[in-house]
């Protein structure tokens, strides 16, 4: 018998379990796949709280963000962070749960969820809450009859043998290149980069190629590819519930990302947080009812931020050439006092 079962090992799992068994509850942590791998630029705000990071995770430090028009024209916007390997980041995540008593299974797909019972892998093991951390995709809250989210489609590539802008990221929108969404470069290094797109419609590998090979910056963008990866995010905004009786749902499964930017580590992180405290005290006061507070802080600080760039997102979606793109974009992205004032 568990005290709470969390099923997918992100940063939003793996933050939530690692806070509930630090507190000394048993808590099982279930990921469908061998290893966690996610078609991420990987960026990090440093106002984002995090225990300290191995130099090997951190690729590269970020000073400016550089939004191009369609037009190649372009508007600058400072930031401070950095960019991490999601792979070392994620497994940096997960260790730090296991080393304060979580017991994690890989491999282990669920099946099902009937009464506190998890089924996966022909086992079935009992959870007095359960949290569903299992991605856009999620098979939690298939089970529990929601509705699928609206999503974006994602591909990646590690790009080497190039010369990226030195701390700079780069976004990219062109309804030919990026359909509904836009296209990334994000330095690792000197010679390196995470080269990506999110689209709202099928192939976005066809999009990302055509981008590399075909157009204006192709000639920086002559390298080897090192690693190609494909995925999704949610980007229909916050669900409309996020706990059902002892079952909560975190991150990309609650639909937390951001629907315009697709930004998600970090508030998968402070969902985690708040999960794994809310859970807390539930355990610690039998009192089951309580895990209602989790909803209401997570409207109180994300509900918000996120109803507005679902709103813009809406906007986004009607801009279906580069005419209505270029004169729509400073109200669309967040990085222009435009989006604010609307």
């Amino acid at each position: 018998m568990y005290d709470v079962i969390v099923i997918g090992a992100g940063p939003a799992g793996a933050v939530t379990s690692k806070i509930v068994s630090s507190a000394g509850f048993r808590t099982l942590l279930l990921e469908k796949n061998e290893a966690c791998r996610s078609p991420c630029a990987g960026y990090i705000g440093n106002t984002t709280e995090l225990e300290p990071l191995d130099d090997a995770i951190i690729q590269s430090g970020i000073r400016k963000m550089r939004v191009y028009f369609p037009d190649l024209s372009f508007h600058d916007f400072s930031l401070n962070g950095f960019v991490v390997d999601r792979y070392l980041f994620d497994m940096e995540l997960i260790r730090n749960s296991q080393s304060s008593g979580t017991e994690i299974r890989w491999s282990s797909p669920v099946s099902g969820i009937i009464s506190g019972k998890v089924k996966f892998c022909n086992e079935l093991a009992c959870g007095k809450i359960i949290v569903g951390a299992d991605g856009v995709f999620s098979r939690t809250a298939s089970i529990m009859g929601l509705e699928k989210q609206r999503f974006a489609a994602c591909a990646q590539y590690h790009l080497k043998g190039i010369q990226p802008l030195s701390h700079i990221c780069e976004i990219f929108f062109n309804s030919e290149y990026a359909p509904g969404g836009y296209v990334w470069i994000y330095p690792t290094g000197k010679d390196s980069a995470k080269v990506g797109v999110g689209v709202t419609c099928p192939n976005p590998r066809m999009y990302l190629d055509n981008f590399i090979r075909c157009s204006d910056v192709s000639g920086r963008l002559f390298g080897t590819k090192t690693e190609f990866i494909t995925g999704a995010l949610p980007i229909g905004g916050l669900r409309e519930k996020l706990f059902f009786g002892n079952i909560l749902l975190v991150g990309d499964s609650a639909g937390m990302a951001d629907p315009i930017t697709g930004a998600g580590i970090h508030n998968a992180i402070l969902a985690g947080k708040i999960a794994g405290k809310t859970i807390i005290d539930v355990l610690e006061g039998d009192d089951i009812e309580q895990l209602s507070r989790y909803e209401t802080k997570i409207r109180r600080l994300l509900g918000r931020p996120l109803g507005r760039s679902l709103e813009k997102r809406k906007k986004m979606d009607s801009c279906s050439n580069n005419d209505l793109l270029h004169e729509q974009l400073p109200e669309l992205w967040v990085t222009f006092k435009k989006y604010w004032e609307k």
